[in-house]
């Protein structure tokens, strides 16, 4: 453990360097909020660093690299120096001002960031659900030099996914400098972290500078920790009516509608999948701070902001772009309706907006092909019980912030944006939802990615009303009020003790942050295969056994970096709009192994410019007829332990 920590710490540092090269910026067009948007500095610095290599890279100029990566940080360390040598000595002494709230978001970041990497060492493993996905899109970004990158899955071809903030965690792995299979862990880490600052920042500046530090201190954690942490009313409900938790399996309270999905991000925490809505959470969650401070700047440059932080959002998870698109539809239609905002600023604002926004996902958003079929009506609604009992806890809070948001003197139209969208993304999943491969399952992926968001949201909502309750003068009231309020938040608490405790094996062994570690215990063979194959790849790809999504297949192209012909079946189908191409693909590589002749072997290779072939137990498990006679003849055996080796055909 000792060892983990000094690299803990070590890419601890060098994080930090992020945040204070970009705090002249932040203090500059921040200066409306109370903390000039301090908690955004490490993400907004590596999305510059992302952002400059990602255009740089589609221009097909090899820069995708470590030393890619250097270049672009110079440029953003010349780029402050240039135009904000002036800021960085007031920058730095306001500090002193605004210490106290800096200080407890960086506290939470560090104890956000120690914490969860250590949580990680006890189960590292980049394995089981989508943990295979995740990082071999990873791995193809860091062996990719120029974008778009290959698709690990399916040889000849770039990734159809919505894969940025794959990109970004290559480009943070590059900057952490540490393998990959261990920063996956740090980047779930550095989300956590990021997430626990950004929330605490964004209610305490929705609180306002009028509020008592320690009331806007109690309501910026309650946020924070209800938003990273907590859990819907699911396992308050289930311990009510049960009278235990005992059996009790924390993955029920995101499925307990009907073939559903209803996620939250402290269970992304406990499975630790690097997925989009996960990856996407800094973006999210900056993106409602910079549009808090264009509330109260309005500038063009936060608008430019805002528009490039959605389009990242459209590259990352696309679902939130729609989803944040509606916010500011609602915000902007409110500040309309109350006079705030005149007709013609909001639409040159919104024009801003969607104008950077294009030019942003531009190059991703040009090869990219839809995998979704269109909106259209639910044939199933969710009984209302079922709905009370997910979101019941979470919408009576949300309810208290929209009325107190009514009551004040001078509304909050930002609270109120934020209480409506929440509501609203609750109710569209009853009514229509966008179609995709899954019949079964019509709109899981939709109320997943909908109710994901509208957590979030009205977890920041109750931070805020926190805040509210806190400040009410009648003491009999305010007492009254406290104790209501804690018991919601002690209910919704419930569910990270539980899951971490189960997920973890009740923290008994520490096994360090190597995500290859199950590699190393169940197929050091294999792992043996990966690095090798890693070290010599040569631009061609290879073959191995096609496998089912979820299994134990597809992990030596995933983790090597080079391409198979075609990996989990039912992703492939997903990302390529049908299954046919990928029917094909999967029969052609079972004749490969099993039937045909040396030449009809030769046409494969050739079709899939083909330079390495796998032999392993999986081939021999899956292919029964295995012909490794043929095989042999193709190449020549450049790597073998035991019955396992691989060929390097011969070109």
């Amino acid at each position: 453990m000792a060892g983990d920590i000094v690299i803990i710490f070590q890419t601890y540092c060098i994080l930090w360097g992020f945040q204070l090269l970009v705090w002249p910026w932040l203090f500059r067009y921040g200066s409306k909020l109370m903390d000039h948007g301090w908690a955004a500095g490490r993400t907004l610095g590596t999305l510059f660093v992302s952002l400059l290599v990602w255009f740089l890279a589609y221009a097909k100029l090899p820069i995708n690299t470590s030393a890619g990566v250097f270049l672009a940080l110079l440029v953003l360390i010349g780029m402050t120096w240039r135009f904000q040598r002036k800021s960085i000595r007031p920058a730095l002494a306001a500090l002193s001002k605004i210490g106290w709230i800096v200080a407890i978001e960086e506290t939470l970041f560090a104890l956000g960031y120690f914490f969860y990497a250590l949580v990680r060492g006890y189960q590292p493993e980049i394995l089981g659900l989508e943990k295979f996905m995740d990082f071999g899109f990873i791995k193809s970004y860091l062996s990719s030099p120029i974008l778009p990158a290959k698709d690990m899955w399916w040889a000849g071809s770039s990734i159809n996914y919505y894969s940025f903030g794959h990109f970004w965690a290559s480009i943070l792995t590059r900057v952490m400098g540490v393998v990959p299979e261990v920063s996956y862990n740090l980047v779930l880490a550095f989300i956590m972290a990021t997430g626990l600052s950004l929330v605490f920042s964004l209610v305490v500046n929705l609180g306002g500078e009028k509020v008592a530090k320690r009331k806007a201190v109690v309501g910026g954690l309650l946020g924070a920790l209800l938003v990273i942490l907590g859990g819907n009313s699911h396992t308050a409900w289930s311990l009510i009516t049960k009278g235990t938790l005992n059996g009790y399996w924390y993955a029920d309270a995101t499925r307990f509608i009907y073939n559903t999905i209803h996620e939250f991000p402290a269970y992304s925490f406990v499975v630790s999948d690097l997925h989009g809505h996960l990856l996407g959470l800094p973006f999210v969650l900056v993106f409602l701070l910079v549009a808090m401070a264009w509330d109260r700047a309005k500038t063009k440059y936060l608008s430019a902001l805002m528009g490039i932080l959605l389009g990242v959002m459209a590259m990352t998870n696309t679902w939130d772009t729609m989803i944040y698109g509606l916010f500011l539809t609602i915000y902007g239609f409110l500040m309309l309706s109350s006079g705030k905002m005149k007709f013609l600023p909001l639409i040159r604002t919104a024009l801003v907006v969607a104008g950077f926004m294009v030019l942003t996902a531009l190059p991703w958003f040009v090869g990219f092909k839809s995998i979704s079929d269109g909106v259209v009506p639910v044939t199933l609604r969710t009984p209302v019980w079922q709905l009370i009992v997910l979101w019941g806890l979470h919408l009576v809070i949300t309810v208290v912030a929209l009325g107190l948001a009514l009551k004040n003197e001078k509304r909050n139209y930002f609270v109120l944006a934020l209480g409506l969208c929440a509501i609203a993304l609750l109710i569209i999943p009853e009514f229509i939802y966008v179609k995709d491969i899954y019949p079964n399952h019509q709109r899981a992926n939709t109320m997943f990615k909908l109710t994901y968001q509208a957590f979030i949201m009205m977890g920041i909502l109750f931070g805020w009303a926190g805040i509210q309750v806190l400040s009410i003068k009648n003491k009999v009231l305010s007492i009254g009020s406290t104790i209501c309020l804690m018991l919601v938040f002690g209910g919704l608490m419930i569910f990270p003790f539980v899951s971490f405790k189960v997920y973890y094996n009740r923290f008994s062994q520490y096994r360090g942050l190597d995500g290859f570690v199950f590699l190393k215990e169940r197929y050091p063979a294999d792992l043996s295969l990966i690095k090798y194959l890693a070290e010599n790849r040569d631009g061609k790809n290879l073959v191995e056994a096609v496998g089912d999504s979820y299994t134990e297949t597809g992990f030596v192209s995933a983790f090597s970096g080079v391409p198979t012909v075609v990996g989990w079946r039912v992703h492939e189908w997903l990302w390529r709009g049908g299954y046919d191409e990928v029917g094909k693909r999967d029969e052609e590589v079972r004749k490969f192994y099993e039937e045909g002749s040396s030449a009809e072997a030769t046409v494969f290779v050739k079709k899939y410019d083909l330079g390495w072939v796998v032999v392993s137990e999986r081939e021999r498990e899956k292919y029964k007829n295995l012909d490794e006679r043929k095989i042999k003849t193709l190449g020549e055996v450049v790597w073998a332990e035991g019955l396992n080796y691989l060929i390097k055909i011969r070109q």
